[in-house]
């Protein structure tokens, strides 16, 4: 399996991920710190984040592999927990070669967060605009010639059964949890080609990916019927590592520097559904986010935009 990342492309370089300690996250880390890189683990849970950063440390024996792993713990469906998150990432990493937006969830029952924002919508799609957006001085500083840096965006398949309405996007008028997430997916698509298009390839490329169906513990935080989901979800899953593999290659692959701002699959670019391609939604998306975050993103990408490359 083609999982193992070329040392020689990631062999120093800094990562991110989120909801890095479990599942495909906590694969894709694996793979980041054999190949050489520097990680920094973010998950939900400290002592589950910890644990998985030990066993990693512990199943590639070496000093190198501890000097290289590191975490931080944020609630990533807290806007809050995610600028917390971004301060700290700011404070210690002038430089940031991949940033992976990989945690996400689903709720199959509406839930609202202590700011008011539906959950899956908050987790899936709004921590990933907000920490990305935060952290574009540190990934354009990384930014080499021929080498820019990486924002990689796990959406899914199901973005194709997407119900979106823009004046409901926290779904208070209907809410379906499979559909909601559905969209949230979406969502990450719309949101790589904002991105892509607003971005100067040489310093930032976007791109977005679907890992496969894996088998991970997706779904199980919904009582039985998310059990009921996760063991008919398991009879055609792949395992992490296979889930991660994409993720991890497009960090590293020149083919990922053409044609920002697109979609991939077992490390092929594919075309997402007719309404992913609908850049005139994603646009409206992308202005309500913004809003709705209190961010000026285009302000930030417009400064971190501005410095020359090293």
């Amino acid at each position: 399996m083609a999982n193992a990342a070329n040392p020689n492309l990631l062999q120093g370089k800094t990562v991110v991920v989120t909801g890095a300690s479990d599942g495909i996250g906590r694969a894709a880390v694996r793979a980041y710190v054999a190949a050489g890189a520097s990680v920094v683990m973010v998950g939900r849970n400290e002592a589950k984040t910890a644990a998985a950063a030990h066993s990693i440390m512990s199943e590639l024996r070496g000093a190198d592999a501890e000097r290289s792993l590191t975490w931080e713990i944020a609630d990533l469906s807290r806007l809050e927990a995610v600028h917390d998150v971004a301060d700290r990432l700011l404070a210690r990493l002038p430089q940031i070669d991949v940033l992976a937006n990989n945690a996400g969830a689903l709720f199959l029952e509406r839930e609202v967060t202590p700011e008011g924002f539906e959950r899956t919508f908050a987790l899936n799609h709004l921590s990933y605009f907000t920490l990305t957006t935060r952290l574009l001085v540190p990934l354009a500083a990384a930014a080499r010639p021929g080498a820019p840096a990486r924002v990689l965006s796990v959406s899914s398949r199901a973005h194709k059964n997407a119900h979106p309405v823009l004046d409901d996007l926290q779904c208070e008028r209907t809410f379906g949890g499979w559909t909601q997430y559905a969209n949230s997916k979406l969502y990450n698509i719309w949101f790589t080609r904002a991105l892509a298009r607003r971005l100067d390839p040489a310093r930032v490329v976007a791109q977005a990916l679907h890992p496969g169906v894996v088998s991970t513990r997706f779904a199980t935080n919904n009582g039985g019927m998310g059990r009921l989901l996760r063991r008919a979800m398991d009879l055609i899953s792949v395992t992490p590592a296979q889930g991660a593999d994409t993720l991890v290659w497009l960090s590293y692959a020149p083919e990922a520097l053409q044609g920002p701002g697109d979609y991939w699959e077992k490390r092929r670019r594919v075309t997402p559904s007719r309404t992913a391609r609908d850049d005139a939604r994603a646009e409206q998306l992308w202005t309500t986010t913004s809003q709705l975050t209190g961010l000026d993103a285009d302000q930030l990408i417009r400064d971190a935009m501005s410095h020359a490359v090293a």
